[in-house]
């Protein structure tokens, strides 16, 4: 155990569900969620849906941003004076993202998501403090050793975009950790007595010193996929880069409304949408219900059924003349039809909605597992809130489990957020992480006619030299320890310049040649805050970039006097 709070406290912020847990630093296996009620449901998680009013201040999220928006906001049309965001985490998946970045709500209207993440953030750290005082009185909110999940497969953007929300959101940069989910999970599994008499831990059973194991995160956006092998000091090391897409749920989600579009006319389903709020979120809702219940094929072969609107059916009569008519002219006339206000869907036609995720995801794992260094996987584990769904369950296990064991603990929707308090009692867990991405920096060494072109020539202080080269810290697919560092000295020069900047640039390739390189992007400028200089006087400054952990971290030192200074990167 390597945290010095008395607490640790995990927030599992969700494409469509988010929640918090904790543990005791004295009793940190002991982990508690927060049960969040609803109108029909206990669970302990909450919708991933923020409420703000026209001068765009948080008035409510989860289910009570929900029901004040379909309940209060939206039958008394009131709707442009409130912005009501949901399912909007998948914003970060886009490697193109700044500080400035818009996000639209339901109804169109954009802010910056910086603000919405920072605002959802904060209103789940307040949850966290309020739980820990009804338990423990005396609790304080530097206490606190929070820990935020994110995909494993989000790039370093995205990464830095969750961690400034957290610090905007009044979450101390020093009590702030951030837990890749798939990791979050193998240490949940790892750790956890998941057996009924919690008298041995099966997973410790099945997977021994020495063996490997994947896990696939199956979220509502992404799927997420790492593989870990086990070391003898039961701390665990990444095998290959982690990989995925965004296959989750919400994938499904939009099957379903393609669907409906095809049906009955993408005019039909947006005019609900536009004339009827309340009941084109109802009709999500209800796909959501009947979505977790589906059976695989010789189950249960009963039509789906679901609830229409007076709305939807007048559309439907309005725009295409008659619902039955018009269910007749389509493709789907022998699989759809309705009775008395019902939409019946055969099973077959409901189970096609999975399809194109599902065998994303089986593309995708048939390609991770022909990989060589995986060729004694023999654990498969599928955890997230989408792998309780019965057709993914049962399409891994046809396509790989001859070969292999698939897993699927208990509270498997639970896994992440579980894992990730267990991960802020023991951050280094994780020893080895292969990294994804080539980081270096841009530099001018002297131009050499030999190597260097001409259109890169440039004349600096005297001296022609070559711009744009990538110095390179660190090389895609190295497998690096949970901080290994790499340094470069550069000079201050200028006793008027009040900061140092150092541009610093990704690259897909292994051995990039210049920044400007169609492999090369850049990641940000990394900031230093300068000390007074006096004239002619010069400093050394060695700038270190620290791999292998969950985040790309930075140093500055003073290499005259020792101090390290504080650093920043804008993106």
């Amino acid at each position: 155990m390597d945290v010095t709070k008395l607490f640790v406290a995990a927030i599992d912020f969700g494409t469509t569900y988010s929640g918090f847990a904790f543990s005791t630093r004295d009793d940190q296996i002991a982990v508690y969620t927060c049960d969040w009620k609803s109108s029909d449901l206990t669970s302990s998680k909450t919708p991933t849906t923020v409420l703000l009013d026209k001068q765009q201040k948080f008035k409510a999220f989860g289910y009570e941003a929900d029901n004040k928006y379909i309940q209060d906001i939206i039958p008394d049309e009131s709707m442009d004076e409130f912005y009501y965001f949901r399912r909007f985490k998948m914003t970060l998946h886009n490697e193109r993202l700044s500080l400035d970045t818009e996000i639209e709500e339901e109804c169109g209207k954009k802010m910056k998501a910086l603000d919405v993440f920072c605002m959802s953030i904060k209103y789940l750290k307040e949850e966290v403090i309020k739980k820990l005082q009804s338990r423990f009185l005396s609790t304080k909110e530097e206490d606190v050793q929070y820990v935020l999940t994110v995909p494993a497969i989000w790039a370093d953007q995205a990464k830095f975009f969750m961690r400034k929300a957290a610090e905007k959101a009044g979450i101390a940069k020093d009590q702030l950790t951030l837990a890749l989910e798939p990791e979050a999970a193998s240490i949940y599994c790892h750790e956890l007595r998941l057996d009924v008499d919690k008298k041995q831990n099966k997973f410790l059973q099945t997977i021994k010193p020495g063996m490997k194991f994947m896990v696939i995160d199956l979220g509502g956006g992404t799927v997420d996929i790492t593989v870990h092998q086990r070391q003898r000091d039961e701390t665990l090391e990444e095998v290959i880069p982690p990989s995925g897409g965004p296959w989750g749920g919400t994938a499904v989600d939009q099957a379903f409304l393609d669907f409906m579009k095809d049906l009955f006319g993408a005019d039909v389903i947006d005019g609900l949408k536009e004339e009827d709020l309340e009941d084109y979120f109802h009709l999500l809702h209800e796909f959501e219900i009947k979505k977790r219940s589906v059976k695989s094929k010789g189950d249960d072969n009963r039509d789906i059924v679901m609830q229409m609107s007076v709305t939807l059916m007048d559309l439907i009569k309005k725009l295409r003349g008659g619902i039955s008519s018009h269910i007749k002219t389509t493709k789907y006339k022998d699989f759809v039809s309705v009775e008395v206000q019902r939409l019946h869907i055969k099973a077959e036609i409901f189970r096609d909605l999975f399809k194109s995720t599902i065998d994303k995801l089986i593309q995708h794992l048939r390609k991770i597992f022909e990989k060589p260094e995986l060729y004694d996987l023999k654990n498969v584990i599928m955890v997230g809130g989408f792998s309780e769904c019965e057709l993914v369950q049962m399409a891994v296990r046809n396509k790989f489990g001859a070969d292999r064991k698939i897993i699927i603990p208990d509270e498997s929707g639970l896994a992440v957020l579980k894992g990730a308090v267990l991960f802020g009692h023991q951050k280094k867990k994780i020893t080895k992480r292969i990294l994804t991405k080539t980081y270096g920096i841009q530099s001018w060494p002297e131009w050499d006619p030999d190597i260097h072109p001409e259109t890169k020539k440039i004349r600096m202080g005297g001296t022609d030299r070559c711009k744009d080269v990538f110095f390179k810290f660190a090389t895609i697919d190295d497998k690096v320890e949970d901080g290994h560092t790499s340094s470069q000295i550069f000079q201050a020069l200028n006793p008027n310049e009040r900061t140092l900047e150092c541009a610093i640039y990704t690259s897909t390739d292994p051995s990039p040649r210049y920044v400007t390189d169609p492999t090369c992007q850049r990641l940000g400028n990394l900031i230093v805050d300068l000390p007074k200089l006096k004239d002619g006087e010069t400093l050394e400054i060695e700038e270190t970039l620290v791999f292998g952990g969950t985040e790309l971290l930075f140093r500055a030192k003073n290499l005259k006097t020792g101090r390290v200074f504080e650093t920043q990167l804008d993106f």
